[in-house]
């Protein structure tokens, strides 16, 4: 969000430097530089989810998961697992199948995913 917002003020004052150039005082500079040095960039996948997704990866015979199995496999909590989940979930690198239990597959993203070490 705020670098959409810092993108949007900059492309502002491309738009109309004469403006910018009138309204900009030093402080203004400064607080837009302070701004922007706070931006920083979200990866695409956080440690828990890169872990996940590198052990379902590992265990392509298991096409169905639960958090709690995830966890004791991979030697976390569910909680945590839960929580990285709904995040690949939310961003299509799993599939959320089912309520009562909740049951996970890898979605298409998350098999094509390239893990760095």
């Amino acid at each position: 969000m705020k670098k959409e917002l810092l993108n949007f003020i900059q492309e502002l004052m491309k738009a109309n430097p004469e403006l910018t150039e009138k309204l900009m005082t030093d402080d203004i500079k400064a607080y837009l530089d302070a701004f922007s040095d706070n931006v920083k960039e979200k990866p695409e996948v956080t440690e828990n989810g890169k872990a996940i997704l590198k052990y379902m990866q590992d265990n392509p015979d298991v096409r169905l998961w639960k958090s709690k199995d995830l966890a004791e496999q991979m030697g976390s909590t569910s909680r945590i697992i839960s929580g990285a989940l709904r995040k690949l979930v939310n961003d299509g690198f799993c599939d959320k199948l089912g309520e009562n239990p909740v049951i996970y597959s890898l979605a298409d993203k998350g098999k094509n995913y390239i893990i760095e070490d």
